[in-house]
């Protein structure tokens, strides 16, 4: 009914150096992969994909509803802005 007591061994000096080296490499591994994915030029490329991700669908398409919706949004900010600056300048008393 009870489970045998197991004794738990010490690992060796040289199971220890073992598991610090593999840690070790791990570690550098994964910085270098860190360095590579932070590289200016890689990040470029990531926010390139990203966009055209956006813009296309999954067989290369032109999404045009897409286009469509931020097309929409630049053009509501630049009638937006010229209808502020048209309000200042009409309400501006500085003859």
């Amino acid at each position: 009914m009870s489970e045998p007591h197991k004794k738990s061994a010490q690992p060796t000096a040289a199971e220890l150096e073992a598991e610090i080296a593999q840690a070790r490499d791990g570690l550098t591994s994964s910085l270098e992969q860190l360095r590579a994915e932070t590289r200016p030029e890689a990040l470029v490329q990531r926010g390139k994909s990203a966009v055209v991700g956006f813009f296309t669908d999954e067989y290369g398409g032109v999404r045009p509803e897409r286009i469509a919706m931020v097309a929409g949004t630049v053009i509501t900010l630049v009638v937006l802005r010229r209808w502020r600056s048209a309000r200042r300048r009409r309400n501006c008393h500085c003859h």
